[in-house]
């Protein structure tokens, strides 16, 4: 187990990152506001798929190419920013001034909420960057208890390419 100051420091780092708003945040404010409770939990769900989607590519060593290779993270972080763009500028297009949730919103397939909420957070590169170094900090915290690799709680995956 890690001692109490690298708890204390991981602790703090993720009170501060949750308490910085991003586009997540933003999206979920902004559908719940203009199509109700529903549509922010679609949104929400796309969300925790998305960062469930960052998890396991960090367990299977994907985020540490994207560490690994400032091109790969640069393709994703523009190709997030785009999609922001895109999301804003069908906003400003749709023109449409709402003074209620569900009073003048176009219906929006929770699908399509649940879809947008998925690629707001997969093309987010923070994310990312924060589940692999999360990920990489508890294998090393792991392989101090258990110093066999045959020891399955120990014992952190590794992509050849990954391996130093």
């Amino acid at each position: 187990m890690p001692d109490i100051s690298t708890l204390t420091l991981f602790t703090l780092a993720c009170l501060a990152l949750t308490m910085t708003p991003g586009p997540d945040m933003l999206l979920i404010a902004s559908r719940s506001a203009s199509q109700g409770r529903a549509a922010g939990f679609a949104s929400l769900a796309g969300i925790q798929a998305g960062t469930y989607c960052h998890a396991l590519a960090a367990a299977l060593g994907l985020s540490q190419l994207l560490l690994a290779v400032p091109l790969a993270y640069e393709i994703v972080r523009y190709a997030g920013a785009a999609y922001l763009l895109y999301l804003a500028w069908q906003t400003l297009r749709s023109g449409t001034e709402q003074s209620t949730p569900r009073e003048s919103a176009a219906y929006t397939p929770l699908i399509a909420i649940f879809r947008q909420g998925w690629l707001t957070n997969l093309l987010n590169p923070k994310n990312g960057a924060v589940c692999a170094r999360s990920f990489s900090a508890v294998c090393k915290a792991r392989k101090r208890v258990h110093s066999r690799p045959d020891h399955g709680v120990g014992h952190c995956p590794q992509p050849r390419w990954a391996r130093s």
